[in-house]
């Protein structure tokens, strides 16, 4: 059927449809339709949407796309090339869904629903309707199950598959306002080789949480040989064309702890027989702090199931990424074959051209590791790590964003991200914590930081159409600060479902996190500062697009007059409370902030900067140590070979505690009661600061970048490739 151009991404002859019946929650359904391209010669591409995540297959080959992560009035589309997998005649178009039905920090509950089509130029081949077959996807237990996180949602658990009858899909109503896939699709490489760590059997109790019964089983090391009657040439890796043979004649069954060698982001890819129906429980992490992987970590289960049989049959979860360095199996059957055990590597695709090197291995070494760890946390958006959350928030895009343009030159996706987070703004004026999401409380200091990044993104890639069209959501935020700003100082707020928090540090962390009641009333220097900055930013951007910024400077000079309440004579510094007449807490954070912003008298900036190099106060964490730096940049002469010597000991103690990417904060796995991550996208702030500065390339003005002065920081032999709005920037290095 002929189709008009201008009917879009979806035409009038398809439909969202699901299932007849199906769980509310956790429900993975499987779809399927019979086409044959037309004759005539023509790329072929399949249009497809779905609420929560989809698997796409033709002629049972999977199709390398993934659903966008999006909201119900901006509805992505993807559109792929599916012509390598076709062939003449009849062709079988599947397509499996999981449909997470809850509320996380990676998804917002909307109705559920599928619609696809498949196009050769403007011929209709198919499109999704009522005669599509529809059933519950054989293997996995739908309805509720426990969360790996709160914010990630829940794990899956599969079993036997057993027969399930195929009926018609059922045509639902769906509201939607569609969009092209904003961002590239992302690449889905081999499985990444692993290394078995060690091995043995295993006791396990039946009680508790996949995660828990993992963590609590009594481990029984067996020396491989013992274990293997083929070892082969292969040694310890894995995947291995004959297969791992193991057997063992005791306790429930065979463990495997396995080495990915770094960190990794990807989809489960298990090949593993067992001579009878057996389960396979897997564990994910980023240590073996415990002598084996962390799966329980208070009411976080890091773990899923599966179930193998006598039948071979690979087993790929794309359902979801795992974001981990080790998996270990526990096989509840004293005989195996593995094939294979690992993670098909899923990445954004990003220019490589971009790099740094320098006389110093170890600098060079943070800015390839810090460079790898922004890279682990791009994938549908930016996230904070792919192990425990995934999700995009106002405060960590901004480091990534900022740390993308001098790593990547990425300035497309960085726009994508800021749109998302856009969307998501409530009535109060704030955005949601994360995007696209629903989550029960909100950090207003997070809406601030997405001012923050608007401004630099204009002013890195010069697209000011954006910042004209993004103008309305940061007028909202800023009105939003301006109702808890009495008399020139920032109050917190204190309704139920405000977290005011600034920074992983004692006060500045905001906790509790949720409150019933009133929170008591609290002028906080972050909230000021981080007002500041926004409104200063906000008033370059109206410069950028011509607007008269006037009213805004008159706030800037309030607010900076304003946080004279804070500043303690006696402790010569600001304190970062004011509550009930007294000065609470004196931090690196607010002292580096007062300097950034230049909101402090210009006969203090020398003092503080002398603080932040002495470190008489509470030291910035990982996250918001950038806002020190830059503040004792500004006197690079005296204090730029310290910073360069503080990131040379800092990021390079996690490179010598075995580090391949960078940690959520200095505590690293023992954060937050074991909790910690170890791959944390705030934490690649070194690639912006050698470009910043050891490179000394920053916007002269919106979208035109320049080499400034370089200052001597105490690094040598410093080269480089940036890769700008107008073009790539060759500094001792030359693109291959």
């Amino acid at each position: 059927m002929a189709i008009n151009e201008r009917e879009g991404l979806f035409s009038p002859c398809s439909e969202w449809i699901w299932l007849c019946g199906a769980p509310e929650c956790n429900c993975y359904g499987q779809f399927q339709r019979s086409f044959r391209p037309a004759q005539a010669q023509g790329r072929v591409k399949l249009h497809i949407s779905a609420e929560g995540q989809y698997a796409a297959f033709v002629n049972g080959q999977y199709i390398s796309s993934a659903q966008y992560a999006d909201f119900p009035d901006y509805k992505a589309v993807q559109t792929p090339d599916i012509t390598p997998f076709l062939h003449r005649g009849e062709n079988l178009l599947e397509i499996r869904v999981w449909y997470p039905g809850r509320d996380s920090s990676v998804c917002r509950r909307e109705p559920p629903g599928l619609r696809f089509e498949i196009r050769q130029g403007n011929v209709l081949l198919c499109g999704s309707g009522g005669s599509c077959r529809a059933r519950l996807l054989p293997g996995y237990i739908q309805g509720e199950v426990e969360n790996i996180t709160p914010q990630l949602g829940m794990t899956f658990r599969c079993h036997t598959p057993e027969p399930v009858l195929w009926e018609k899909a059922a045509v639902v109503q769906k509201e939607a306002r569609l969009v092209k896939r904003p961002v590239k699709e992302l690449l889905v490489k081999d499985c990444r080789k692993a290394r078995i760590m060690t091995q043995g059997v295993f006791r396990m109790e039946a009680e508790g949480s996949i995660g828990e019964r993992l963590q609590r089983a009594g481990l029984y090391y067996r020396e491989l040989s013992g274990l293997a009657y083929n070892p082969g040439e292969y040694g310890r890796e894995l995947p291995r064309p004959s297969g791992l043979h193991l057997k063992t004649e005791e306790k429930d069954g065979l463990f495997l702890a396995l080495d990915l060698e770094r960190m990794t982001s990807g989809y489960l890819a298990l090949d593993i027989t067992t001579p009878v129906p057996a389960e396979i429980e897997i564990g994910f992490g980023e240590h073996l702090q415990d002598l084996r992987v962390r799966t329980s970590v208070g009411a976080r289960s890091f773990a899923a199931a599966y179930a193998s049989g006598p039948e071979r049959s690979r087993f790929v979860h794309y359902f979801r990424r795992l974001g981990c360095r080790y998996l270990q199996l526990f096989i509840h059957c004293r005989e195996a074959v593995i094939y294979e055990a690992g993670l098909l590597e899923v990445q954004y695709p990003v220019d490589e051209a971009p790099v740094f090197a320098c006389g110093s291995l170890l600098h060079t070494k943070i800015y390839e590791t810090a460079k790898r760890t922004l890279h682990l946390c791009m994938h549908e958006h930016y996230e904070d790590c792919p192990w425990r959350e995934q999700a995009l928030y106002g405060f960590d895009s901004r480091n990534q964003m900022l740390c993308g343009y001098y790593a990547f030159g990425e300035f497309d996706y960085a726009r994508e991200n800021l749109r998302l987070l856009a969307l998501s703004q409530r009535e109060d004026g704030l955005l949601e914590l994360c995007a696209p999401a629903r989550v029960p409380v909100n950090i207003p200091s997070f809406s601030l930081a997405f001012i923050i990044a608007l401004e630099e993104y204009c002013r890195y890639s010069g697209d000011l159409a954006f910042g004209e069209e993004m103008l309305e959501t940061a007028d909202k935020i800023l009105d939003s600060l301006r109702g808890h700003i009495h008399n020139g100082t920032a109050f917190c707020y204190q309704e139920p479902g405000y977290w005011n928090f600034y920074e992983w540090n004692e006060l500045l962390d905001g906790q509790p996190m949720e409150h019933e009641s009133p929170a008591p009333p609290s002028a906080d220097a972050g909230l000021q500062l981080f007002g500041l900055l926004a409104l200063q930013r906000m008033a370059a951007l109206y410069g950028y697009l011509g607007r008269d910024a006037g009213a805004l400077i008159q706030e800037c000079r309030a607010l900076a007059e304003g946080l004279e309440a804070f500043w303690d004579e006696e402790n010569g510094a600001y304190a970062s409370f004011l509550r009930d007449n007294q000065r609470l807490q004196y931090a690196e954070l607010i002292q580096a902030l007062a300097l950034y912003t230049k909101a402090c008298p210009a006969q203090r900036r020398a003092d503080l900067r002398q603080g932040l190099y002495e470190g008489r106060w509470l030291a910035a964490t990982l996250s918001h140590s950038i806002f020190k730096y830059e503040a004792l940049l500004e006197a690079p002469d005296i204090y730029g070979e310290s910073v360069f010597g503080q990131i040379a000991e800092r990021w390079g103690s996690m490179l010598f505690s075995g580090a391949t990417a960078f940690w959520e904060t200095d505590q690293g796995p023992e954060a937050f009661d074991g909790a910690g991550s170890l791959c944390h996208g705030w934490s690649g702030i070194p690639v912006y600061l050698y470009g910043a500065y050891l490179l000394g390339v920053k916007p002269e003005k919106p979208g035109r970048w320049r080499q400034e002065k370089r200052v001597d920081c105490g690094v040598r032999r410093v080269s480089g490739i940036l890769k700008s709005p107008q073009g790539y920037m060759e500094f001792g290095i030359k693109r291959k």
